[in-house]
């Protein structure tokens, strides 16, 4: 079986995410989680203490290895063997985006495939953005995140940095 990736910024990691990711972990015999670092944005989270959250949510899944990265992901595919991209697709809207990235992906790395996962609907409107934002303003956010990520963000509010 290919070894499939599925990178994101992951800031935080969402139960939609997990979704995706669990989904995926069914269909291949490993799955690589690879968190971007990406030096153009600034992120709530460190990618450090992203990989940690990850890790712990995915603790359950042997098949599941988190890991971080920079540059293009195509060239983290190349080193990691990753054959197969996997995106998570919440509405019509992320198709545009996706099918661009996966065209790009595929000319850049000719033996990538993409495979794309229709979210499920109990996530679809689910974003790391609504999460920060509706945890900045102190809502409860537990049923969009896991209780480490919760106490994550919960530090981060604490800190003044969220």
């Amino acid at each position: 079986m290919p070894i499939a990736m599925y990178p994101g910024s992951f800031d935080p990691v969402t139960r939609g995410h997990l979704d995706i990711i669990r989904r995926s972990a069914r269909m291949f015999d490993k799955l690589i989680v690879a968190v971007l670092n990406n030096s153009a944005k600034t992120p709530l989270f460190t990618v450090e203490e992203r990989v940690e959250m990850l890790t712990e949510c995915c603790k359950d899944l042997p098949n599941v290895e988190v890991r971080s990265f920079n540059g293009l992901t195509v060239n983290f595919a190349r080193q990691t063997h990753a054959t197969v991209m996997v995106r998570g697709l919440r509405a019509v809207t992320d198709f545009e985006n996706e099918i661009q990235l996966a065209h790009t992906n595929h000319a850049l790395m000719p033996g990538i495939e993409t495979v794309f996962l229709a979210t499920s609907i109990k996530w679809s409107y689910l974003s790391s953005t609504i999460v920060r934002e509706a945890a900045h303003y102190n809502h409860d956010v537990s049923k969009f995140v896991t209780p480490n990520v919760e106490a994550a963000l919960k530090r981060k509010i604490e800190e003044g940095k969220a």
